[in-house]
């Protein structure tokens, strides 16, 4: 046999992982109809598939966020265009082009919708109290 015989040839694709990361042990687990049910549903709702649910449970990692639902992200659109009208009354108001009945609301009005965005898309919005002024 020549040197280049000897040598052995790697496959395409990637790289395998090291023996302590791959996951090549298999448990089973007997579960109710409606367990199973219940177990596909939560996965569901999240995205995933019921193994990566159980492998989150197990390693008490944080379970992924649900996925934003497509009328949410069209509500998150439509607001944008809302905020963006306020913040130009805002810049109109403080140049003096516009005179606004209470400019005091407008910086109140942008928080609000910027709070109603984020809870749209399931983020938490820090509620400091600061605005856009």
């Amino acid at each position: 046999m020549d040197e280049q015989s000897e040598v052995k040839r790697r496959k395409g694709g990637r790289q395998a992982l090291p023996d302590d990361l791959r996951r090549s042990i298999r448990r089973e687990v007997w579960l109710s109809p409606l367990e199973l049910a219940d177990l596909k549903a939560r996965a569901s709702a999240l995205g995933i598939t019921p193994g990566e649910y159980m492998r989150h449970a197990i390693t008490e990692s944080p379970m992924p966020k649900p996925p934003v639902p497509q009328v949410n992200l069209a509500a998150w659109r439509e607001l944008a265009r809302l905020a963006a009208n306020t913040n130009q009354y805002q810049y109109a108001v403080n140049n003096g082009s516009a005179h606004a009945w209470q400019p005091d609301l407008i910086p109140d009005l942008l928080n609000a919708i910027r709070e109603v965005r984020m809870t749209l898309l399931g983020v938490a919005s820090d509620s400091d109290g600061e605005g856009a002024r």
